[in-house]
């Protein structure tokens, strides 16, 4: 009868360690999974953030005495594209692309803002604005912040 007391005492011993060793790694599983998570989260920001701060310094760099060289804003795209294709969702790189193309070949020099604004609508989506419902019109008020001059980019390039 001891023996088996002891050996109930000893398998109870092994089954609680063995319990107890998995609950933390499954807790070090997740927050292994959450800092990675945060990592990318954190990536994303940077990359997205970058996205709406390179238009708005070569829209209005002039305004505070910082205007973009070709240099700089060639460096900064390239800045952009690494860290794309390396953290943004399928969706988000292949409007990227698109805008990168409208860019650099279409001779209208403003129809790319109307993908550059899908753009920043996916951007938003993924850092968790899923139910943002801003216009392109609200956009490029945002963007031009002068309602007279948006009225007349509008009339000049047919919107």
């Amino acid at each position: 009868m001891v023996e088996k007391f002891a050996l109930k005492e000893i398998l109870l011993l092994i089954l609680g360690s063995l319990s107890t060793y998995l609950i933390w790694r499954v807790q070090y599983q997740k927050e292994k999974i959450k800092n990675i998570e945060n990592a990318v989260s954190e990536k994303k920001y940077k990359l997205y953030s970058e996205l709406v701060y390179i238009i708005i310094d070569a829209m209005h760099g002039d305004k505070v005495e910082k205007k973009l060289t070709d240099k700089e804003l060639v460096e900064r795209i390239l800045f952009i594209k690494r860290d794309m294709f390396l953290y943004a969702n399928d969706e988000m790189f292949k409007k990227f692309v698109e805008w990168c193309l409208e860019t650099s070949n279409n001779p209208n020099k403003t129809a790319h803002f109307k993908t550059y604004y899908e753009l920043m609508k996916l951007a938003r989506k993924d850092m968790g604005q899923i139910n943002t419902k801003i216009t392109l019109d609200e956009f490029m008020l945002f963007l031009i912040q002068n309602k007279a001059e948006y009225q007349k980019f509008k009339q000049q390039n047919n919107w």
